[in-house]
């Protein structure tokens, strides 16, 4: 920890994942009930993870997999041909998931849950990384967050753990 100044105490993290993995950084966070961003590099990817309190508010990971879109199109929550029209219509660059609610295709739950599930899956992806650097910036927020989310990082962990478990990733 490093003081800035008399009054308030910056804490500010950094480290090689393949000496300390995610997991032991998250579990750090989460114990030190820090607020701010933490930023991890592996190659050709990189995620950032927005924590309040300890508890994961928001995630995302440059190589998303499946975006929100297809996402809420996979749940059959709205069509290809809503998320379309939506898409061509969205010329002013607001927020996708803000804009499916504004135009009543889904509601503020159905979003907030596609969201909790993304932030979820970039968690357990990032779990999985062994190689690469990481960095924890205090008091740090996402520069645009429409829904705010509270994960508990105990159970993302577990999760994460249980995944790598099954694809046979984990010492037992």
């Amino acid at each position: 920890m490093r003081r800035k100044n008399a009054r308030r105490l910056t804490l500010d993290l950094e480290g090689n994942l393949s000496v300390f993995e995610p997991i032991a950084v998250f579990q750090l966070i989460n114990l030190a009930q820090a607020t701010g961003e933490l930023s991890l590099d592996v190659g050709d990817n990189s995620a950032r993870v927005f924590f309040d309190g300890g508890s994961v508010t928001y995630a995302e990971i440059s190589n998303r997999k499946v975006k929100l879109g297809e996402y809420l199109v996979q749940q059959n929550l709205v069509t290809q041909k809503e998320l379309n029209k939506i898409l061509v219509k969205n010329r002013k660059g607001k927020k996708l998931g803000r804009l499916l609610v504004e135009c009543d295709v889904i509601d503020e739950k159905e979003l907030q849950i596609a969201i909790e599930e993304q932030i979820k899956e970039v968690v357990y992806e990032v779990v999985r990384w062994k190689k690469g650097w990481f960095q924890f910036s205090a008091d740090k927020k996402p520069a645009a967050q429409d829904v705010f989310i509270d994960i508990p990082l105990d159970s993302l962990i577990l999760e994460g753990l249980k995944r790598l478990d099954e694809e046979g990733e984990v010492d037992g």
